[in-house]
């Protein structure tokens, strides 16, 4: 090969950003995701992951929550009680109150400047295990029965719902929601716009949640992504 040819492919792959599979965890945008477990009415045990978005408020998916009975949040080992919660079911979004919880809020970062091809990273707790990462990008920004989504190629499973997706900033811009059928079609996160609403809303007690989320209706994912129903990585 050419010598000057040669310097110039070095030069150009100088040059180029970093793969996406080379970055690592962020430990400060981690210090924002915590664990959420409950024991329901019946006994039995779920869990889930969680994002502070506020002071003393930590946002997840409501199917997470949505048996009641015992829940907290788990961080570094300690249990914080959960006092209260902010509902909206149709778009899956919960935030929860926990009084003197010591993380610190993720900055917010709207859908509005978001696009595709954009570098995202998913902070949870999958499996109910340590907390784990995995780096992305961003596939489609779509609607599924009017709710507005993110489709990204950052892998999360169960218990990861309500993990946080972040940019390369370190925001917040959407909480981890549910896998296509066959994990073929990608993983699916409501944007923090939603988050934003949600925390105006009126308080009410942690008790079993009624209804269906807007993924989970007949005119959601089951007729948008052609010959299935979504699945909760919870």
């Amino acid at each position: 090969m050419n010598s000057m040819v040669a310097c110039l492919m070095v030069f150009v792959a100088l040059m180029m950003p970093p793969p996406l599979w080379a970055l690592a965890p962020d430990m400060t945008v981690a210090s924002h995701v915590v664990q959420i477990r409950g024991i329901a009415p019946d006994g039995r045990y779920y869990f889930g992951s969680g994002v502070a978005v506020a002071k003393d408020r930590v946002a997840t998916n409501c199917h997470v929550v949505r048996s009641g009975g015992r829940v907290a949040v788990f961080r570094g080992g300690e249990a914080y009680r959960i006092t209260r919660q902010q509902v909206d079911v149709v778009h899956d979004i919960c935030v929860l109150e926990v009084p003197g919880l010591p993380v610190k809020a993720a900055t917010l970062q709207s859908l509005q400047h978001l696009k595709v091809g954009q570098a995202l990273a998913f902070y949870g707790y999958p499996r109910a295990l340590g907390l784990s990462f995995s780096d992305g990008q961003i596939r489609r920004l779509k609607a599924i029965a009017g709710v507005q989504l993110i489709e990204t190629s950052a892998f999360f499973t169960l218990g990861g719902s309500g993990g946080g997706l972040f940019d390369r900033r370190g925001r917040l811009v959407g909480l981890a929601t549910f896998l296509a059928p066959g994990h073929a079609g990608g993983y699916f996160a409501v944007p923090v716009d939603w988050v934003m609403r949600v925390l105006k809303a009126p308080y009410q007690a942690i008790e079993p949640l009624q209804g269906l989320s807007f993924w989970e209706s007949q005119e959601g994912v089951g007729s948008v992504l052609k010959g299935g129903e979504g699945h909760p990585p919870h």
